[in-house]
This record gives C-alpha cells, structure tokens and sequence, in this order.
C-alpha cells in the first residue's frame, strides 16, 4: 500500500516539559493511501501467524525518567489515517457486546488490524455517558469498545501497545475532536495518548467507523515514564482535589499500595498553598503539565475536565516522587457547547481561565492556586499562545480540507453513524457555526486579540 506522507503545520518546538525528553514534533501529518491500492475498504482474509511483541517490563522510576524507546506502535498512530480491524467472534459473544453493553464482559476475539492477526484478544465495552446514552440509538447498537491484547495471552501486544481503546463518537461529529485535542497537547511537547481511526468489521460485515486511542496503561505509561509500576489515579466525576473530597473518585489503575497517601499529601500540600505564592507544590507535582493542560482545555473550549462542571478526565501518576497530570477524553472540544448541552460562548469562550460553566474558582484549587501565581499565569498565557498560532496554521492551511478528504467516503458509509453525512459533511464547512472548521477558524481571530489584552495587564 502506498502511503504519501504530507507535513502541513509548521514545526513547533517547545521547552521540554520534564517528564521526557522529546524530539522535534511535526504536528498533524496526513497520510494519504493510494486509491488504486488502499486495503481498509474491505477485511482482508489473511489468516497469517499471529503478531506479538513482548513487553518490555517495568524499569524504576526516577526523578528525570530515562528516555524510553519509541515503540513500534508510534509509527501506526502517527498522521491521521483510516484502518481496518477485523473481529472474528462467536456470533453469541458478538450479540452479547452489542445487546447487553452495560455488562461491561470481556469475551475472546480475533483482532486482525490491517492484515495483522492477533488471536484470542480480550474484547469488552466500555465508556460513561458514550456507553449509557449512545450504546443503543434507536436501531444502532453501537457500544464504544476495549481491546486489551494481554489478558488471554501472556505479554502480547500490539506492536508494543497492551490496551486500544475504540470510540463510538457519540458527541463527535466530525470523527476528529479526539485527534485534534490530542495532537494540541503534542504542540507544547506534553505526552498524550495517541489517536487513529478504525473501519470495524465484525465476522466480514462492515460495523462502524471507530476512533481509536492509545489507552492510559502500561505501554503507555513505559513510553512516558519509562516505568509501569508506580501509583496511577484515574479521575471521575467530581476528583476536585478539595480537602473535603470522596477519594473513592479516584480508581487506582497501577501501583501496589493502596492506601493514596501520596494523592492525600498532593491534596494537602495544593490547599494549603497560600495564595499567590508557590508553597511546597513543585515539590509533589510537575506545575508545567498541569499548566499545559489548562491551556489545552481553554484554548479548544474542552469543557468536560478538571475545570468543568463535572471535573474528571485526568490521570495522575507519581512518578520519581512527583505527580504528572496527563490528559483524557477529548471528544468535546471545539464545541460551541458546555455541560448539559446548553449554549456557551463557544469560539468566543474567554481564557482568562480555563474554568468553564460557572465553576467558582474556589471549588477547583488546582486552578484557584496555581494560576494566582504570577509565574504560572504568565507560562499558561504563553502556552495559550502558541496553541492560537497552531489553529491560525491549520485554519490557514487547508488542513480541515485534506482531512474530509480521508474522512468523507468512510463517514458516508459508516452503517451504524449516529448522524446523517450532510451533517457530518458540516463539520468542515466553516460557515456552518457549530462545526469544527468555523470553531477553529473564529477562535484563532478571536484569541488574538483577547490574548493581546490578557498579556498586556
């Protein structure tokens, strides 16, 4: 298959954000598949040796993690592409997925990912209010899904990747928030999972176009931080990191002890950080990715974060006696929406802070402390900036062009899509005001200026 590979945004080199070293990063390649020769419109019938790669086990942590070797999978995830996954199931463990999705059981697939066969994969579904609002749409059964490859299979991976987490972008019309929102953190040099998108067959039929991200688990962890076996928090619903809060908001994913005494000295150590001034919190969290983080989220109106109404979808992992923030769930960004579905300034949302639906400030001390901090506020500024030129680069670019191009024919013939093409087709058309296109072009004119005034005082 031939692959044109074309890098249409300007390089962008930050300072290094001190949880990795990282190369230069070229954001937002496209890869173009030969018509005549593309291999992801039907499943392939290639019943080949299965695939594996060990996993590299777990290294120590340490205050500046080693650098870690890019694993195989990068090269999969990078650019924006469509592939085909092939599940080859029993017809009762398939209907199972589909009709009782709030289960949430693995059952046993073979994987076939663009010719790759990895038999004996754990298939379950997955997801919050993608699963309970979308999962069942009328006549489209259509649950989001996770592929773990090493639960049946000691080890194995998909070329070094252990967990793929597949969205049904129920609030996502236009295939391509989750891409974008991921990529942005990849501008100001922040590690965040990676994204593609699946055509996903299920026994030789055609069940819907999927995107799929890079999970927050160990092969991701061993690629950032070059260590799996620290404590990892999940963040739901309400993980404020207020005195006063339910710590059973947070999951622990990885790490042997459980009693989160490191999370309750994070918590600590933040409220107890006098107003204005820095207190002790270098000393437990890396300030710079939580920085990045903000400047993500207001930058592209992601409302559904830390700083939102419900404020989840974050990670933190300790790593070298320090906590890293690391983000998740993009697929509301770029809206002229916020919680509930109710209207909000959209492309006009001001980032004097990132807070959004009428969160006071005091309920969110993460950005209560840290952005009274003059040193902070200035970086998460700059970031916001860099972040503008990047969407002025995309708009300019005719980036959004290129990816209807690749994205079009696979939305228009997604059997189990929650909208109309037409209304897919909008997303990218920059009169329509509440697509992508006009969000990204209207934010960048309206940064501008509001960005000048906020640096100015």
């Amino acid at each position: 298959m031939k692959k044109i590979l074309a890098a249409v945004l300007a390089m962008v080199v930050l300072m290094m954000s001190g949880c990795r070293n990282s190369e230069q990063y070229v954001p937002l390649e496209i890869i173009v598949k030969d018509p005549d020769n593309s291999t992801d419109s039907e499943p392939s019938n290639n019943s080949s040796g299965e695939n594996s790669n060990e996993n590299s086990g777990e290294n120590s942590g340490s205050a500046v993690p080693a650098e870690p070797e890019e694993p195989e999978y990068i090269e999969f995830f990078k650019g924006l592409e469509v592939h085909t996954l092939e599940l080859e199931m029993e017809t009762q463990d398939w209907n199972f997925l589909l009709y009782n999705p709030y289960a949430k059981q693995y059952r046993n697939a073979n994987v076939i990912i663009d010719g790759m066969r990895y038999d004996n994969t754990a298939i379950k579904t997955r997801g919050n209010s993608s699963l309970t609002a979308y999962a069942i749409n009328g006549d489209n059964y259509r649950p989001p899904f996770k592929l773990k490859f090493d639960k049946y299979v000691d080890d194995r991976t998909f070329m070094g990747l252990d967990e793929l987490v597949l969205l049904n972008v129920a609030d996502d019309r236009s295939y391509l928030r989750e891409y974008i929102g991921y990529e942005a953190f990849r501008v100001l040099d922040l590690e965040a999972p990676y994204v593609t998108l699946f055509n996903i067959y299920a026994n030789g039929k055609l069940h819907g176009l999927y995107v799929g991200v890079e999970a927050v688990d160990g092969s991701f962890l061993d690629r950032v931080f070059n260590s799996r076996k620290h404590n990892l928090y999940k963040a739901n619903n309400f993980a404020t990191l207020l005195p006063n809060m339910d710590y059973n908001v947070f999951e622990q994913k990885k790490g042997t002890d459980q009693s989160m005494s490191d999370l309750k000295y994070l918590v600590k150590v933040l409220n107890e950080m006098p107003l204005g001034e820095k207190g002790d919190i270098e000393n437990i969290l890396d300030v710079d990715s939580v920085l990045k983080n903000f400047a993500v989220d207001a930058v592209l109106h992601n409302w559904d974060d830390y700083a939102g109404v419900f404020c989840h979808n974050y990670y933190l992992y300790m790593s070298g006696g320090i906590f890293y923030f690391i983000p998740w769930d993009m697929n509301e960004c770029c809206l002229k929406w916020q919680a509930y579905y109710t209207d909000s300034p959209g492309a006009k949302q001001d980032i004097a802070s990132p807070i959004t639906g009428g969160v006071a400030e005091s309920q969110r001390p993460l950005v209560q402390k840290l952005l009274a901090v003059d040193e902070y506020y200035n970086k998460y500024l700059q970031y916001c900036s860099e972040l503008n030129d990047w969407l002025k680069e995309i708009d300019e670019s005719g980036w959004l062009d290129e990816a209807w191009e690749i994205i079009g024919e696979h939305a228009k013939n997604d059997p189990t899509g929650f909208y109309g093409y037409w209304r897919v087709s909008q997303e990218y058309n920059r009169a329509f005001s509440e697509g992508i296109a006009y969000f990204i072009h209207e934010r960048h004119i309206y940064l501008t200026k509001r960005l000048e005034e906020l640096m100015a005082e």
